[in-house]
């Protein structure tokens, strides 16, 4: 009988592995590649999870739920040793994933199954990441795959439930091959469970237009860069806009990863001018035209485009940020690529300057090329101004700005129309003048203010347009009814053309405004004058002399 007993444990002894209680041959090499990550919210408030290294150069895979709200988050590897996460490669809330990379540069990944699993093929839960070695894989098999996103990537559903600390571990075939990881079911932990498979999880990555993914914002920690350089170049000029606090080490990833790219370089100096860090800002500049990214024009224009700037708003700034520094830097960019952009950079450094004459040559070389625009015209019609032109000159070159745009014109060539009118109007064109003006009130859809009513009354009564001008000027004595100035040129055009009353009733609305104001008085005397009210018109201009007009006395001592 103890024969048989002793027979009976030889046998037991002899039994095939897959029937004992232990790892598979792979387990110890799997172990390397698994971590414990740990993230911490902008309170302190910490939230754990599993995760694993997808490649040699550390980057990993976890849960999005952990990293969501994370500020900060490390990654402990099976060994004990803690890295930091250094930037996120990319996230889905959708299928609760998420992409990072970390400071380990010598990461022990496991092959990843290039096929997608079979139904009923066992697969192995590798067990929560510690230091027990002694650990168990979980045994399953898969009862059903389910794929998405036009059949790219298949979802697993495995047989068994599973304890939720599971969530984020990774699952592997017999073979040692890395499947996907644990994801738990909705339904709770006595349900099945399912394992994302790890195609998709390779997919995950940054474009351009993730700088409003809205679960890439969630998580605090730095974005990384798209893999292509012209994405790359596109999320960065997009995210100075999102998230500027963060867009310096967002530079810096940038250089590091496309050196001899001059975006980066005009990127940090831009962003350290603004931050009033004017020598830094000097030396990024000076490291991209030491690279020699085939980009020097961009670079010095750059830099003199900030140096300018900078002189007209910063007398603090260092020596050498000075206009004529910023002129220099915008005649190395032209001669490195003689661009029109350059050359009207120098103009604005010139005129600046007071350097006129030189300026006005730099603004007329600019309208000669596919940089034409009224905007230059209109330069240099400054530059003549100072200079002391001939209204003949001035409205030959305001001619020119209007003459950029055509019938119908759009609504910035007011800028352009409305100087225009006051040349003209100088110059005695007054029909001309007001029909400029006019088009300015179509295009402003009539939001123009009292002064523009006042302006074009002016003109409209030097050509003897006296039912518009009467229009006008009661405008704008409606916009502005505190003005008795605007009530005493509606009252005195009243009585030009022989509105006595108008003239009268206007006249005293301008005094009961400012009874402290000349002109009204005047304006009154001479209309009640004219209505044969003597006495009291003699009265009315008697306090205008007493205010001070220097007309009243005069029209005061032939009504003796």
């Amino acid at each position: 009988m103890a024969r048989c007993l002793l027979i009976s444990a030889l046998a037991l002894f002899m039994l095939p592995s897959t029937l004992l209680a232990q790892n598979p041959k792979w387990f110890k090499k799997a172990r390397k590649a698994q971590l414990t990550v740990i993230a911490y919210d902008n309170q302190g408030n910490m939230k754990q999870g599993q995760g694993y290294f997808v490649n040699e150069t550390g980057d990993a895979v976890t849960e999005y739920d952990i990293l969501k709200n994370a500020t900060r988050a490390v990654v402990v590897d099976a060994d004990g040793k803690e890295y930091n996460v250094t930037s996120i490669l990319g996230a889905s809330s959708i299928y609760n994933v998420a992409k990072m990379s970390t400071s380990c540069d010598k990461a022990k990944p496991m092959p990843m199954a290039k096929q997608t699993a079979q139904k009923g093929e066992r697969i192995y839960v590798m067990p929560i990441c510690s230091n027990d070695s002694k650990a168990l894989c979980k045994e399953d098999v898969i009862e059903n795959i389910q794929e998405f996103d036009d059949a790219k990537y298949p979802y697993y559903t495995l047989h068994n439930p599973i304890n939720e600390r599971y969530a984020g571990c990774p699952v592997f075939n017999e073979n040692g091959e890395l499947l996907g990881h644990i994801q738990l079911s909705a339904g709770g932990a006595d349900n099945p469970a399912y394992a994302l498979g790890v195609l998709y999880q390779e997919s995950l990555q940054i474009k351009a237009l993730d700088v409003n993914n809205h679960d890439l914002k969630a998580i605090g920690i730095v974005k990384a860069l798209p893999e292509d350089e012209s994405q790359a170049t596109s999320y960065i000029l997009l995210y100075s806009k999102q998230n500027p606090t963060e867009y310096k080490e967002v530079i810096k990833m940038y250089i590091s990863k496309f050196p001899t790219s001059h975006t980066g370089y005009i990127q940090m100096g831009e962003l350290l001018t603004s931050q009033k860090e004017y020598k830094a800002a000097e030396e990024a500049y000076a490291q991209g035209l030491k690279i020699q990214t085939g980009h020097d024009d961009e670079i010095h224009h750059s830099l003199a485009k900030m140096m300018y700037q900078t002189s007209l708003q910063d007398s603090s700034a260092i020596d050498g940020w000075n206009m004529e520094r910023a002129l220099q830097e915008a005649t190395a960019a032209y001669s490195a690529n003689p661009l029109p952009l350059y050359t009207a950079l120098e103009g604005m450094c010139l005129y600046s300057l007071k350097k006129y004459e030189e300026a006005y040559q730099k603004f007329m070389q600019v309208t000669t090329t596919n940089m034409r625009s009224a905007e230059y015209f209109s330069y240099a019609q400054l530059c003549k101004s100072k200079m002391n032109a001939t209204d003949e000159e001035i409205l030959a070159l305001q001619d020119s700005c209007v003459n950029c745009y055509t019938k119908p014109y759009p609504t910035e060539a007011v800028k352009y129309l409305y100087p225009r009118a006051k040349t003209l109007a100088k110059l005695k064109r007054y029909r001309e003048a007001v029909n400029d003006m006019n088009e300015c009130e179509h295009l402003l859809s009539g939001n123009v203010n009292s002064t523009f009513y006042f302006e074009r009354e002016q003109m409209e009564i030097q050509c003897r347009m006296y039912p518009a001008a009467l229009s006008d000027i009661e405008r704008a004595a409606n916009l502005s009814p505190d003005d008795p100035s605007l009530r005493a040129e509606e009252a005195a055009l009243n009585y030009r053309v022989g509105q006595l009353d108008e003239a009268i009733v206007i006249a005293r609305k301008a005094i009961a405004i400012d009874p402290e104001y000349p002109d009204p008085y005047r304006i009154l005397g001479v209309a009640l004058r004219d209505k044969g009210k003597t006495a009291e018109a003699k009265e009315a201009l008697k306090k205008s002399v007493e205010l001070g007009d220097t007309l009243a006395p005069s029209i005061l001592e032939k009504m003796k």
